[in-house]
C-alpha cells in the first residue's frame, strides 16, 4: 500500500507542478508513453507486493502455529546435554483373551493420553470337524486363533509406564523391542535450511520491486521467490513432522491367545429324495424305445440293401467254388 501512495503522489507531483507540455507532437507522445508505462510498472509493483504481503501473513500464521508446537518439544537431558529422542517400541506377546486384553489396552492409553492409530483383530479358522452325534444331530468344532495388531501413540514421556502395565496382561512374551532416535540434530539442520531459504527469498522480492520493464524477468524473479518459499515451508513441516514424533512415541503390539476350539449342535438336514417314475411309467417309456430301435434297424437294413446284395452273391459265388473243387477231387481220386 506505501507503494501505490508513493506512485500516485509522485504523479500528482508531476501534473500538479503545472508545467507547460511541449507543442512538438513527437516529444508530446514520448512524455505520455513513458508517464504510462512508469504508472503501469508502479501497479503491477503493488499488486505484487499485496499478493506476496498475503502469502506471507498467511505463512507466518502456519509458521506461529508449527513454533508453538516446536516450543513444547520432549526434551532429555544426559550429563547436561539436551536431546530429543524419538522412541518406538514393539511388542509381541501371549494373553488369556484377545478381545478382553485389547479393551484394557485401550483403557490403559487412553488414561495416558494417547490414542490408538490402528487396530486388526482377526480370527484365523484352522480346520472344522464334524460329527454325527444321533439320528438328528451333528456337532461341529471350530479350531481358531485369534489375532489383533494393535497400533498406539502415547505421550513420550509415559512410554515405559505404558509399557509395562501392557506386559502385565502378557502370558508370554515372545519379543520387546524398544528405539531410541536422536533428531537433535536434524532439526537444528532443518531450521537453518529453512532461515537460508526465508533469506534467499528476502532478496529476490527485492529485486523483484526493482523489475519493472521485462515481464519474463519479472515471471521468473516471482517463481524462484515461489520456489524457495515452498522448499522453506517442506522444511518446517518436516521439523513439525519430528517434533510430533518426538513428543509422542508410537507402539506396535502383536497379541494372541491359544488355538481356540468352539463347539456348535447343528440340526440334520432333511434330504430331499429326487423324483422317481413309477413302474408302469418306465415299462411303457420301454415299449416305446424297443419299437424305436426296431424302426431304426429296419431302416438300417434298407440303407444297406445293395451291400446285402453284394454279400449274397458273394456267398453263392464261393459255396459253388467249394462245390466244384470238391467234384474235381472226387473225380481225381
Amino acid at each position: 500500500m506505501n507503494s501505490i501512495k508513493y506512485c500516485s503522489g509522485k504523479s500528482k507531483a508531476f501534473v500538479g507542478a503545472g508545467i507547460a507540455l511541449p507543442k512538438n507532437l513527437a516529444l508530446k507522445f514520448f512524455l505520455f508513453v513513458s508517464i504510462s508505462t512508469f504508472l503501469f510498472s508502479c501497479g503491477s509493483s503493488a499488486e505484487r507486493m499485496s499478493d506476496r504481503e498475503e502469502s506471507a501473513k498467511v505463512s507466518q500464521e502456519v509458521a506461529d502455529s508449527v513454533s508453538s508446537y516446536m516450543k513444547g518439544i520432549a526434551t532429555d537431558t544426559i550429563n547436561g546435554i539436551s536431546h530429543n529422542f524419538i522412541r518406538t517400541a514393539d511388542l509381541k506377546f501371549k494373553v488369556d483373551n484377545v478381545l478382553n486384553s485389547s479393551k484394557k489396552i485401550e483403557d490403559i492409553v487412553a488414561g495416558y493420553g494417547g490414542y490408538i492409530s490402528s487396530s486388526e483383530l482377526t480370527s484365523n479358522k484352522h480346520y472344522t470337524q464334524s460329527t454325527q452325534i444321533n439320528k438328528d444331530s451333528i456337532l461341529e468344532q471350530t479350531h481358531y486363533t485369534t489375532v489383533n495388531f494393535i497400533t498406539l501413540r502415547v505421550p513420550s514421556q509415559k512410554l515405559d509406564t505404558v509399557l509395562r502395565q501392557i506386559s502385565d496382561l502378557a502370558l508370554f512374551i515372545d519379543f520387546r523391542t524398544l528405539r531410541s532416535d536422536d533428531v537433535k540434530m536434524k532439526l537444528f539442520s532443518n531450521k537453518l535450511a529453512e532461515n537460508r531459504y526465508k533469506n534467499y527469498k528476502n532478496k529476490l522480492e527485492t529485486k523483484a520491486d526493482r523489475v519493472t520493464s521485462k515481464q519474463a524477468q519479472v515471471l521468473n524473479t516471482e517463481e524462484n521467490i515461489l520456489a524457495k518459499q515452498t522448499m522453506a515451508d517442506e522444511k518446517r513441516i518436516e521439523s513439525y513432522d519430528l517434533a510430533d514424533q518426538v513428543n509422542y512415541s508410537a507402539i506396535k503390539l502383536e497379541t494372541y491367545q491359544a488355538q481356540t476350539v468352539i463347539k456348535q449342535l447343528l440340526a440334520v438336514q432333511e434330504q430331499v429324495e429326487p423324483y422317481q417314475p413309477s413302474f408302469f411309467s418306465k415299462l411303457g417309456d420301454s415299449f416305446l424305445n424297443g419299437f424305436q430301435i426296431l424302426k431304426n434297424f429296419v431302416l438300417f437294413l434298407t440303407n444297406i440293401w445293395g451291400l446285402l446284395l453284394i454279400f449274397v452273391a458273394a456267398g453263392f459265388g464261393i459255396k459253388w467254388l467249394v462245390v466244384y473243387i470238391n467234384r474235381k477231387v472226387n473225380t481225381a481220386a
